[in-house]
């Protein structure tokens, strides 16, 4: 990557400077677009958020979970920036918003939650994902009083697994993330009773200091899917790592270029999937289960809710209802699309009911309709042109930024 980026000069000064003409072409070339800079009392640079049209537009149909975490600016004036996404129905990040903070604090996070509520509605069916960070939460909790809170399972597992004794602390690490993805009360119990006998320091820890309903699946009172981990932003922080480097515009407009090529890129894979019912992911899925499922016994329990019982092939009977859209293993009511069970199920009554009554894709949740996945990128995702080209209003160009202070320390400032 180049850090010379569209014609715009790579002095840290100049990009404040430039900031706010940078913005304006941003929102023309992208209808939409949501901006925010914020500054100091001595008109120092403070904050910035940036929602892009597309992204905003898309996440209407998207699965309503957001991970959000924070990497360090390595440039001279410090910071963080933000990410805050989505994960479309075949399993991508989803960029929904992202911003440049002078740090991890309850009012910079405050701040930031704000602005993304300004693009996105508060709701009981959206779901927060995060590390353990208190003032990002407190600030969630704060500017999105109807939406539920999940801990990342990966980033909780390494602070747990450290308090483990003379044991393998990998191992440890392996168990508690097991925990978290149990799909029954009952499976959940009977592990964490092992649990708490092998590892009873760890257990204990557990206890005192976590929330088995920000972690555990079982115990999660909102639909979270297959989330519950952020490593999905990870990814794309080490996507940036570089950029994290450079001047703020050339950040920027990196970070612009990247999602555009991600827009461009999905908008083929839809593309090629057009002819299904389904996106890939699940498609696939249902297509390696089929052969299992076909050969499972079941019988008919009540015609009007279309609930069946199968036994398995090692003998265990599950209940599972075509209407309700649930099996008694609870995997089909937790990831949203048929378990095994399930689908010998739905095979039973096309096969022996109604051959043409149901379609697979209705016993989905409409987030993983290849439909929908098309409607997330139905909008091209546009970069800034060359500044040779750009056409900002007088009024726009004068208003200068002054950057912040320099920071004699790098790092990643956090107040949690």
């Amino acid at each position: 990557m180049s850090n010379h980026v569209s014609g715009i000069p790579g002095s840290p000064e100049e990009s404040y400077k430039m900031m706010y003409s940078y913005l304006y072409m941003l929102k023309q070339v992208n209808p939409g677009t949501k901006t925010c800079v914020k500054l100091d009392d001595a008109s120092k640079f403070k904050y910035l958020f940036i929602a892009l049209g597309a992204c905003i537009e898309g996440f209407a149909f998207m699965r309503k979970v957001i991970a959000v975490d924070a990497t360090s600016l390595k440039n001279r004036y410090g910071g963080v920036l933000v990410f805050a996404e989505a994960q479309n129905p075949n399993g991508q990040s989803y960029p929904l918003a992202f911003a440049v903070l002078d740090s991890e604090n309850l009012t910079s996070w405050t701040w930031f939650f704000e602005m993304l509520k300004s693009v996105i509605q508060d709701s009981s069916e959206l779901v927060f994902m995060s590390e353990r960070n208190q003032s990002l939460i407190f600030a969630i909790g704060s500017v999105f009083p109807e939406a539920h809170y999940g801990h990342c399972l990966w980033h909780l597992k390494e602070k747990v697994k450290w308090h483990a004794g003379n044991v393998n602390k990998v191992i440890v690490g392996h168990r508690f993330m097991e925990l978290g993805r149990y799909y029954t009360v009952d499976d959940f119990n009977s592990a964490y009773h092992s649990f708490e006998k092998r590892y009873p320091a760890v257990y204990k820890y557990v206890q005192e200091h976590t929330e088995n309903d920000k972690w555990a699946r079982v115990f999660f009172s909102r639909d979270r899917y297959n989330f519950d981990t952020i490593n999905s932003v990870e990814s794309m922080k080490s996507v940036f790592k570089e950029a994290t480097t450079w001047a703020l515009i050339p950040m920027l407009d990196c970070i612009v270029r990247k999602f555009s090529d991600w827009f461009t890129q999905r908008k083929e894979a839809v593309s090629r999937s057009i002819d299904t019912s389904l996106v890939p992911l699940v498609e696939n899925y249902l297509h390696g289960l089929w052969a299992v499922a076909q050969k499972l016994s079941v019988r008919e329990l009540n015609s009007y809710e279309l609930k069946y019982e199968i036994t398995d092939t090692a003998g265990k009977m599950f209940w599972a209802s075509l209407v309700e859209k649930s099996c008694t293993c609870k995997v089909w009511d937790y990831e949203k699309f048929p378990c095994l069970h399930g689908l010998a199920a739905y095979i039973y009554f096309t096969t022996n009911v109604d051959g043409n009554g149901l379609n697979i894709h209705e016993l989905c949740s409409k987030y993983y309709w290849t439909g929908l996945w098309a409607l997330a990128y139905d909008r091209t995702l546009c970069v800034v042109p060359d500044m040779s080209s750009w056409n900002v209003p007088d009024q726009i160009k004068e208003v200068k930024i002054m950057p912040p202070d320099r920071i004699r320390g790098k790092g990643r400032k956090r107040v949690g």
